[in-house]
């Protein structure tokens, strides 16, 4: 296993309603990100007690995006760190 080719499956509560983010390798196939349903059929039942649905748990798909960071600020001293 490659750090590259993990899935990251994150609780995101943001406003009234948890959602849960996956976050796939890049070119991902798609039959192969249907293969995490068993995990997140887990995840969500633990979450809400209903292991048939999602229970009200939207669920994001994306794939990793490429980012670079270009820069970190400490917000206390507003100088890059």
């Amino acid at each position: 296993m490659t750090k590259d080719n993990v899935a990251e499956i994150q609780l995101v509560r943001d406003g009234m309603q948890p959602v849960l983010k996956v976050t796939v390798p890049k070119g991902t196939r798609l039959v192969d990100t249907v293969k995490l349903q068993p995990a997140l059929s887990d995840i969500l039942g633990k979450l809400k007690g209903c292991l048939p649905c999602n229970s009200g748990v939207p669920i994001w798909f994306h794939e990793r995006e490429e980012i670079e960071n270009l820069a970190k600020i400490d917000l206390e001293t507003m100088k890059r760190i």
